[in-house]
């Protein structure tokens, strides 16, 4: 018989899990979004209800909680702290933000459609959907990869006290994490299986 295995690792739970854990269910939203914009650009009638939650998503969740909490606590950190490398990786990562947001505007023109959207506008929908989503999993490769290790590394402990209870202030003030997991969970079912 064998005995327990080796001593595992003990590893110290960050301020930059937070984030980690909102790339699982922006991943998931993600998913189907992308989905949505197949089944649109395919001709698939267009599911304005599963639609506007998903838009409304990135408009509550994605884009005033998840990358607020990185604009205003992260990147500024990590600029501040990191190396040159870092300080360029922000910069590239607020241009992502930029760009996500401005694609997100874009979509809300689709999201209540007065008719059936023609063929130039289900394909206008389906690219949009596409690049807002390139552009946040591009962006999520990227902090995975390295902004967040980098952050965990090269910002002091010390300024890191304060997150965690400024990025549940963010979550209570605007909309929280849970509560997209579970408005998104049936339409991962419906649309990605």
């Amino acid at each position: 018989m064998l005995g327990p295995s080796a001593l595992r690792r003990f590893r110290m739970i960050r301020p930059t899990d937070n984030l980690r854990s909102d790339h699982l269910v922006v991943a998931r939203g993600l998913a189907v979004l992308a989905a949505i914009g197949d089944h649109v650009r395919n001709g698939g009638a267009f599911p304005a209800d599963d639609c506007a939650i998903g838009l409304r998503f990135l408009r509550e969740f994605v884009i005033p909680v998840h990358l607020h909490k990185e604009a205003s606590v992260v990147c500024p950190a990590l600029a501040m702290h990191g190396s040159e490398d870092a300080a360029r990786l922000v910069g590239e990562v607020l241009r992502l933000h930029d760009e996500i947001v401005e694609l997100t505007h874009s979509l809300v023109l689709f999201w209540e459609p007065t008719s059936d959207l023609s063929h130039d506008e289900r394909i206008g929908f389906a690219d949009t959907v596409d690049a807002v989503v390139a552009r946040l999993r591009r962006l999520e490769r990227m902090e995975e990869a390295d902004l967040l290790p980098w952050c965990d590394q090269q910002v002091p402990v010390d300024d890191q006290l304060e997150w965690v209870a400024g990025f549940e202030r963010i979550e209570r003030d605007r909309s929280s994490r849970q509560v997209w997991a579970e408005r998104l969970a049936p339409l991962a079912v419906s649309w990605v299986g």
